[in-house]
Formats: structure tokens, C-alpha cells, sequence
């Protein structure tokens, strides 16, 4: 878990029931908790409170000195390794395309001591398959090692994660806001 400024003594309640109750004129929203053992349990708190209080906690969230060159460190380290991963994987790949080339070349001389009609169909077939293999691990071989600007781009974004948590949840769908919450809070929140 990353250790952020400003969060720690604010925190909100792991179990919320939603409920809404019904207005002369509109429907409001509200929170109940149903946390054991707390003492708002069976309290509400209105829907728009509560949603403000975690926007002003994110807000004032502030990266701990030091996070983002441990960060940086961090996703090289990464990025390093996955680039380890992915030049064995090139080189295997290549195994298998001189593997192919070879099959290849026997196909070929097969072709030509072929003495009947179904042999060399049987032969052409299988070059045919032998080339279109060939063809995928050849692009396979090309895209195996990412280029190296990505880097950058993760970096990029992993910082400007880091820097404000509260863009990131404002403009991010589903999967980015849980992404935030396990990041940014180390345990659920309370009232």
C-alpha cells in the first residue's frame, strides 16, 4: 500500500447499506452503516455528505517525500525484468522459425522426388501450412519486445497517478476507482 498525507485519521465505514427515502417532491439518497461493533451503526448519512467528504479527502491527498523517484526505480526495475522475459521469448521464437525453415527445406526436397500425383499435393499442402507459420512467428518475433518509449508513457502515467488520486477517480471508470481505493488506503475507511 502507498502512504499518503491527509488520509489517515479521516476514514469511512467498510459495510454501507444504500437506501433512498421518498420526499414530497424527489427521492433522497442516503448511507446507512451496518458495520459491527461501530458506533454509527444504523446511522444515516446522506449520500452527497458523505460522497463530498471522500472527494475532499482525495483532494488533499499529498505523495509522501522520496514516492516518486522509489516509483520510478520501481517500474524500471519492472520494466527491466519484463524485457528480460520477452528476449527469451524472441529467442524461442527464433528456434521455432529455423525449426520451420528446415521442415521447409525437406518439403521441398520431398517435392522434388515426388514420383506420384498425391504425394506432391500432400507436400504442397503441408508447405502451405509450413508458410503460414512461418508468417505468424515472424510478426510474433517483431512485436515480442515493446518499444522503448513505452517506458516513458508508464512512467508517465504512474506519476501523474500518484501526483493527484482524486483526477484519476473524477474522470476514471469502474476498474481506475478501485484501482485508487486499494492504492491510495491501506485499510477501509471509517466515519
Amino acid at each position: 500500500m502507498v502512504q499518503l498525507h491527509g488520509a489517515a485519521s479521516q476514514t469511512f465505514p467498510m459495510r454501507l447499506h444504500r437506501c433512498q427515502s421518498c420526499g414530497k417532491y424527489r427521492h433522497y439518497a442516503y448511507n446507512r452503516c451496518q458495520t459491527r461493533n461501530c458506533e454509527a451503526k444504523g446511522k444515516s448519512v446522506p449520500k452527497a455528505k458523505l460522497e463530498e467528504g471522500f472527494a475532499e479527502i482525495l483532494k488533499k491527498m499529498e505523495p509522501a517525500h522520496g514516492l516518486f523517484e522509489l516509483a520510478k526505480v520501481m517500474l524500471r526495475d519492472a520494466w527491466n525484468m519484463r524485457l528480460v522475459i520477452a528476449h527469451n521469448e524472441k529467442e524461442a521464437l527464433k528456434k521455432q522459425l529455423e525449426d520451420i525453415n528446415r521442415q521447409l527445406e525437406n518439403m521441398l526436397d520431398r517435392i522434388v522426388e515426388a514420383n506420384s500425383a498425391s504425394m506432391f499435393s500432400v507436400c504442397k499442402t503441408r508447405i502451405e501450412k509450413l508458410e503460414c507459420d512461418k508468417i505468424v512467428l515472424q510478426e510474433r518475433i517483431a512485436k515480442s519486445i515493446p518499444p522503448k518509449g513505452r517506458l516513458a508513457g508508464c512512467i508517465e502515467f504512474s506519476l501523474k497517478f500518484l501526483s493527484s488520486p482524486w483526477n484519476i477517480w473524477k474522470n476514471g471508470d469502474f476498474a481506475l476507482r478501485q484501482t485508487v481505493l486499494r492504492l491510495a488506503f491501506s485499510e477501509p475507511l471509517r466515519i
